[in-house]
């Protein structure tokens, strides 16, 4: 079905944007805002290209939010894999094995995840209970006794730190 021009002019693509950068920015948490704004810019093309060669979806802010959500995995799977100059630290490009921070790694490569960029994108509190356990090896009842706190509540702050390190990758 071909379209003429006066019938693209009529077609009106509606999106609520704001919903789609809280979506976004809550749910990759870790994502440089350049490319949540591209994901949304990319979303709302896609969804006036989709309305205006053919018809419109029923739920377009539905549609929009899937088709953003699949660029941003792309851009946080490319993250995992590349390392960009905005994401390194003062000195430039440099390969993963010469950082100071120790990988976490596994048998595929997809998994790999540099640890200090995580622990970089936490809340400080989070990234401080997370440091001390698994990078400098302290048990978390010992973490406690610094911190001056219950060792349930160091606990308790150790699991929802691995839940919002979980939310990074998602």
């Amino acid at each position: 079905m071909v379209h003429s021009p006066t019938a693209a002019a009529e077609v009106e693509v509606v999106v609520d944007r704001s919903e789609l950068y809280r979506h976004l920015t809550r749910r990759y948490a870790g994502a440089l805002p350049d490319d949540v704004h591209e994901a949304v810019q990319y979303a709302v093309v896609v969804a006036y290209e989709t309305s205006v060669m053919r018809e419109p979806p029923y739920n377009l802010q539905a549609y929009v939010t899937t088709v953003a959500n699949r660029v941003m995995s792309r851009h946080a799977a490319n993250a995992r894999r590349f390392v960009h100059p905005e994401r390194d630290g003062m000195d430039g490009w440099s390969p993963f094995e010469d950082r100071d921070s120790p990988l976490v790694t596994t048998e595929d490569h997809e998994t790999t995840v540099d640890a200090g960029r995580v622990i970089g994108a936490m809340p400080e509190t989070y990234a401080e209970v997370l440091r001390k356990h698994y990078m400098l090896g302290l048990p978390l009842e010992e973490i406690a006794r610094q911190e001056g706190v219950s060792g349930e509540c160091i606990r308790k702050r150790h699991e929802r730190a691995l839940r919002y390190a979980r939310k990074l990758f998602l």
